[in-house]
């Protein structure tokens, strides 16, 4: 049985406009609510009132949250490609270049996202009693995503102070282009970066246990068994990777 999955609202004694899809709320009156989420956010008193207000507001701001991290994530795979690196960035196709990296990085944010996520998600279900699945941690994770942002902005600009030479392939073939990327990971801009990204998961991971508690109704240890996993696989991947 999966969790309901619908906008229950609020009590319309308490915040009458509230409910963003209401048959009451007009074009102004839900542009005002959405900039009121972050409002809501900090005014929720408890873990309860905070996933109502996630649930409440749909799916729009989870949707406009994973493309602001799947965007951010596009110009920093751009920034640190090494061929943009070695020809300085404004090369001829640059512009295409940006935009295949913007869709790449809307791709693999959207893996991630369901894939982590997802996992996490079945694997508390295991444990619930009366939840196989609920639809709550996805749009959870789009917010909590937003983490990396600013992390992603500061690893764009350690990889655009990287020298082109670093970048530069000498040689011909696939053994000179593996050499520049060991090279390239091999810098201290690119293994802060990593290390950044890592600990970004770490802060996902410890900011969704209790959320896992409260949408599947399990105890902290098999939160804890549900995210912990996963965590660690996304930690190892983004440094090998």
């Amino acid at each position: 049985m999966s969790a309901d999955d619908g906008s229950p609202g609020y009590d319309p004694g308490y915040d009458s406009s509230a409910d963003p899809h209401g048959p009451d709320v007009g074009a102004e009156g839900t542009e005002l609510t959405y900039r009121r989420l972050p409002h809501e956010f900090r005014a929720a008193e408890s873990l309860a009132e905070l996933v109502a207000t996630i649930r409440g507001y749909g799916w729009l701001p989870p949707v406009l949250a994973l493309v602001g991290y799947g965007v951010t994530r596009g110009i920093f795979e751009f920034l640190s490609e090494p061929y943009a690196i070695a020809n300085g960035y404004f090369f001829e196709v640059w512009p295409a270049a940006v935009l295949i990296n913007l869709l790449y990085g809307l791709f693999i944010g959207g893996f991630s996202w369901f894939l982590y996520f997802g996992v996490i998600g079945a694997f508390a279900g295991f444990f619930a009693d009366d939840i196989a699945f609920d639809t709550g941690i996805f749009k959870t994770g789009a917010y909590l995503l937003l983490v990396f942002v600013p992390l992603l902005a500061i690893s764009s600009v350690l990889a655009a102070t990287i020298p082109p030479s670093v970048a530069t392939v000498a040689g011909e073939g696939a053994p000179a282009v593996a050499d520049v990327h060991r090279a390239l990971a091999g810098t201290p801009q690119m293994r802060v970066s990593g290390f950044l990204l890592a600990a970004g998961w770490v802060v996902v991971g410890f900011l969704l246990l209790p959320v896992v508690s409260e949408l599947y109704g399990v105890d902290r240890k098999a939160s804890v068994v549900a995210v912990l996993p996963v965590t660690l696989v996304a930690m190892i991947a983004t440094v090998l990777v």
